[in-house]
């Protein structure tokens, strides 16, 4: 068994000339479509937008407001009727709902987002049908826990909510947008001087904004170092079964079967190869792309660990797919019309998968149907690791490139030649 595993590194080492094309080549893409994409798929200012955004207040910011800020005024700061008296005639003059109803619908946003005031369980509905961008929602206590922060300095208990289903530039913009409110408020309460405190005391507010559902954002410059290291592995895949056919042609083939050797050994040694040299190229790839663009800053030892998991199942995958073509490479009387149907095989997989052109830009059906290619397959995984970086969100996509591995390593072994067949 080793001797077919060494056999097969030996074939890639002596060809220089590929195994540069196979690990220079892909960085030299990415730096190129980094480039070239850059801002392709960002924020124009000269382009107009339609947000779609709910607002779920949940919140009273009348005489129920009023009477918890004057609750907390008097429990928790411990001050004395006549000052929390002095401080609420003053802090009726501040409305936070008010005044994010105003800059929600002021003519500068109103071309670029439209509001809907929905309930919440509505408006979570109507966001997973894709009808809505974001919901943001109000909670209960936030008027009176925004007076209170900005008079005590304290950090808000009850901030705003806002609620994606997932990261896009669409929800970007949006939380930009209610973070230049969140700003625009506390230049506010520093202008009216809430509860009259002495100018040095007042402390505004810092946050008062917290993102539901929203994790790190998903670039296209991680976008391309994960398709184009896909995209190589299926090309290594294809060259497996290449250079299957040399060996046909040079009797290599023909003498291992005449060392009485299992027929076996032969299509596991391909599969061990090929899963060898697909992990450290992706691995190449990512680290190295890393270095010089820096595309997954800050990241922890875990991320990374993750990384490698999805990384050594994409390699299986790539495996398998080069067993299934080396059976095929042994069976037919052609080699090359065998190697142009394994190139449309890559093409196909490339293109529905995401690897040629940002899968978003495609179709949503044809977005499903490249979830089941293994390129677009960890192209999914590592969209959710990166933005989430949770294993539950992983297992089921991981769970469907196991199945993959299982059903060509199957397939691979059915389509092997017995003795004499070859």
């Amino acid at each position: 068994m080793l001797s077919f595993i060494k056999k097969d590194l030996l074939m890639f080492w002596r060809d220089r000339k590929e195994l540069i094309t196979v690990l220079v080549l892909p960085i030299i893409l990415v730096m190129v479509l980094n480039f070239a994409f850059a801002g392709l798929f960002g924020f124009n200012e000269d382009a107009k937008m339609d947000l779609q955004l709910a607002v779920v207040n949940q919140d009273d910011e009348d005489t129920e407001a009023m009477t918890q800020l004057k609750e907390r005024l008097v429990n928790e700061a411990a001050l004395g009727e006549e000052q929390t008296a002095e401080i609420l005639s003053q802090a009726t003059l501040i409305k936070p709902i008010s005044m994010l109803e105003d800059y929600l619908h002021s003519d500068d946003l109103k071309e670029w987002v439209t509001v809907h005031e929905m309930e919440e369980t509505e408006a979570v509905a109507n966001m997973k049908e894709g009808e809505l961008d974001g919901i943001l929602v109000i909670p209960d206590g936030f008027t009176a826990d925004s007076l209170y922060s900005a008079l005590i300095g304290e950090s808000p208990t009850a901030p705003l909510k806002y609620k994606i289903e997932m990261e896009t530039n669409d929800t970007s913009t949006l939380a930009q947008i209610i973070q230049g409110f969140m700003d625009q408020m506390n230049v506010q309460f520093a202008l009216q001087k809430v509860g009259g405190a002495p100018q040095e005391e007042v402390i505004l507010p810092e946050g008062g904004l917290e993102k539901v559902g929203a994790g790190e954002s998903f670039t296209l410059t991680q976008y391309f170092p994960i398709a184009i290291g896909a995209l190589f592995t299926l090309f290594l895949a294809a060259t497996v079964a290449t250079k299957t056919g040399e060996e046909i042609r040079q009797k290599v083939f023909h003498r291992i079967l005449l060392t009485n050797s299992h027929p076996f050994h032969f299509l596991i040694g391909k599969m061990v190869s090929t899963f060898c040299l697909a992990w450290l190229q992706t691995m190449f790839v990512f680290i190295l792309s890393h270095f010089i663009l820096d595309i997954f800053p800050g990241r922890t030892i875990s991320f990374w660990l993750g990384t490698i998991g999805i990384v050594t199942l994409l390699s299986l995958a790539i495996s398998a797919l080069s067993a299934v073509f080396t059976s095929i490479s042994l069976r037919v009387s052609d080699i090359d019309a065998a190697n142009g149907i394994f190139m449309i095989v890559i093409i196909l997989f490339g293109i529905i998968g995401g690897s040629f052109v940002p899968v978003y830009i495609l179709p949503d059906w044809l977005q499903k149907i490249g979830e089941w290619t293994p390129n677009g397959l960890s192209l999914a995984i590592m969209t959710q690791w990166i933005q989430f970086e949770d294993f539950s969100s992983i297992i089921k996509p991981s769970l469907i490139l196991v199945v993959f591995f299982i059903l060509c390593t199957v397939i691979g072994l059915a389509l092997y030649p017995k003795r004499g067949e070859a």
